[in-house]
């Protein structure tokens, strides 16, 4: 929805205009104004918040495979709502890995972190790259295809990711009794409540004298370094049913190599943000909706930022706004039918009506902060240059990010009062510097122009 105010006039007084031939003045004629779409569109990248890898075992000094009694551990922080993923290649198979479902294990259950054991929540699965030799004696299983004389294993003919079930159907038709995984492998987490931190651990629990037995007697088994990643949806390594991404899963699954899939995380890793629902001005005077290092004026900027909630601040400024400005929200992403935030993929989109000497100032909370919004400077974007024509293209570069200065800083979407964590509005401990200022990179290291795009079109 969006609201104005009409009855505009004119900041600029037309020339006076010559006398007819007969001495009659003419009143002077207000340029007719121009409408210009404003379009804000959430183009985050990010799959997922986080992930990373991990390659050396607990005590170790290099990377590499898990004996029975090492074990792998990361940690990283976490809020409610967001799953943890991981996967490490079984190291005797052609293309097994250790994992988590596709979408990953929840680390809440309502309001308590999980921790303890979690292994149950852990699946053998089939990569579908290369075809199902037996572990460890195969001619392409990892252990042997160092000295293959054919190159490497043949393809998978079913190319699909599926859960290793035992027994299971090799290539050759005959059946192989894969071993339990909580056999070869324990997960637990824990988690420090200060910090809101997990802990990640996977042990090798296998005994190589009697856990996985084959055709040529029983063969040790070992774990690969594998790669982790945080999300609040998705699927971040793989989907189940489907083939593989080609992004660097196959590497681990059939020789344990991080390299490429964890690249590939960390280029799509960050925090997408849902952008609120925001308010405009268009103006050609010093009113504004905000001043940079001075306190919040607590007309309801502290309302959009911490919460999106544009009400209060238009509520308070509709009274003061002159009959040459014009005043509204944006609240309804493009082909949504309801008010609501703009997740990535989606934008706003509204219409102005200005004239040369106009400017455009507009706000709009960064969803996962404390008390952190986007908007143009103070003083606005001029909306027509100096030949009095409209400024319309790409405009992401005048867009920026603010600390509203109301509330501390917490680590986006992650903060236990942050808009995704907190119970209830306005519950957060408050800023000890209450200025408005604009957030720095070494506060926030990602583009405002990674996460938003500002365009203005006739």
């Amino acid at each position: 929805m969006i609201k104005f105010h009409a009855g505009r006039v004119s900041a600029l007084l037309a020339s006076a205009l010559v006398a007819t031939a007969c001495g009659d003045d003419k009143e002077p004629m207000a340029p007719e104004p121009t409408v210009l779409k404003v379009r804000l569109e959430n183009i985050a990248p990010f799959a997922q918040l986080k992930s990373g890898t991990y390659t050396t075992r607990v005590g170790g000094s290099s990377p590499g495979p898990l004996a029975p009694g090492d074990a792998f551990e990361f940690s990283f922080t976490a809020g409610k709502g967001q799953k943890l993923s991981f996967a490490s290649m079984l190291g005797q198979s052609n293309d097994w890995v250790f994992a988590t479902p596709p979408g990953g294990i929840e680390l809440y259950e309502g309001n308590t972190p999980v921790q303890g054991d979690i292994t149950s929540h852990v699946s053998l699965w089939d990569v579908g790259t290369e075809i199902n030799e037996e572990p460890a004696v195969g001619a392409h299983t990892l252990p042997n295809q160092g000295s293959s004389v054919d190159g490497p294993g043949a393809v998978d003919p079913d190319p699909t990711v599926r859960r290793i079930s035992s027994p299971t159907t090799l290539s050759n038709g005959s059946m192989f009794n894969v071993p339990a995984v909580s056999s070869m492998i324990r997960v637990t987490l824990t988690h420090d409540a200060s910090k809101r931190e997990f802990t990640v651990r996977i042990e090798n629990v296998s005994n190589d004298a009697s856990t996985l037995q084959t055709s040529q007697g029983y063969k040790p088994v070992r774990v690969s370094p594998g790669v982790w990643a945080l999300s609040t949806g998705g699927e971040p390594l793989f989907s189940e049913g489907k083939k593989d991404r080609v992004l660097g899963l196959e590497a681990l699954a059939e020789m344990g190599l991080v390299t490429g899939l964890g690249s590939t995380l960390a280029s799509t890793s960050g925090t997408a943000t849902p952008v609120s629902p925001g308010l405009f001005l268009v103006h050609s005077s010093a009113n504004t909706l905000f001043k940079v290092g001075a306190p919040d004026s607590g007309q309801g900027l502290e309302r959009i930022a911490e919460e999106g909630n544009v009400t209060p601040l238009y509520e308070a400024l509709k009274g003061g706004v002159s009959a040459n400005e014009q005043l509204g929200t944006f609240t309804m992403p493009e082909g949504s039918m309801s008010a609501g935030p703009a997740k990535p993929g989606d934008a706003y989109t509204f219409e102005v009506s200005a004239r040369p000497g106009d400017r455009l100032t507009f706000v709009t909370m960064f969803g996962m902060s404390n008390d952190w919004f986007f908007g143009t400077t103070p003083e606005g974007i001029e909306l027509f240059n100096s030949m009095g024509e409209p400024v319309t293209g790409d405009l992401s570069t005048m867009l920026h990010l603010y600390d509203a200065g109301t509330e501390i800083n917490e680590e986006p979407g992650i903060g236990a009062n942050t808009g995704p964590q907190q119970a209830t509005a306005n519950t957060g401990p408050m800023d000890p510097d209450p200025n408005v200022r604009e957030l720095s990179s070494l506060s926030y290291g990602t583009p405002v122009a990674n996460h938003l795009k500002l365009t203005i079109s006739r």
